[in-house]
């Protein structure tokens, strides 16, 4: 996870603005971590710090288990529970495992102190997938925060939302 932050980080224009959702939005802050100086701010969608800390451990056994049983099946099916719109690419089963396991082993709460950008967390009252408490200890983690709530799941179900958001950072 480190490795990918760093590659995608080197490609972004320094000044930007990153925004990231779910586990895109740890990988945000892992890159406005390592490269301090790079990005002007970030907006987060549904993310949590770490993932494995805030759901009992048999729902993550269970979630693998599905998930090696199952598999593109259930990647569809939590896709669907995830985002309110239908996806419209392929799935690279290996490659959402490895990420997806990666991810449940992540903890990047250590680091949390350090990001030195302003940060708008957005987070849906209703999220299946990223409890609420979880964006609550994303918030109090973090030096120049901000906890905007919209009822709903893990996607806001108007991306209007994410855009007046966007233009209230500039």
């Amino acid at each position: 996870m480190w490795s990918l932050a760093r590659d995608i980080a080197l490609r972004i224009e320094k000044g930007s603005t990153l925004i990231g959702w779910s586990l895109g939005g740890s990988l945000a802050l892992m890159m406005a971590y390592l490269f301090k100086d790079r990005f002007k701010a970030l907006v987060l969608v549904g993310v949590s710090p770490c993932f494995a800390c805030f759901w009992p451990s048999k729902n993550l056994r269970g979630f693998t288990l599905r998930l090696e049983r199952e598999g593109e099946d259930f990647l569809r099916e939590f896709r669907r529970l995830a985002y309110p719109k239908p996806f419209e690419d392929t799935i690279n089963l290996e490659g959402a495992k490895t990420l997806l396991k990666d991810y449940m082993k992540l903890d990047i709460r250590p680091i949390l102190p350090y990001i030195s950008q302003k940060v708008i967390i957005l987070q849906g009252t209703e999220d299946p997938i990223v409890p609420f408490s979880s964006a609550i200890t994303l918030y109090n983690m973090l030096k120049r925060a901000k906890l905007i709530t919209f009822l709903g799941g893990h996607f806001p179900k108007d991306e209007s939302f994410i855009f007046e958001v966007l233009k209230g950072l500039q």
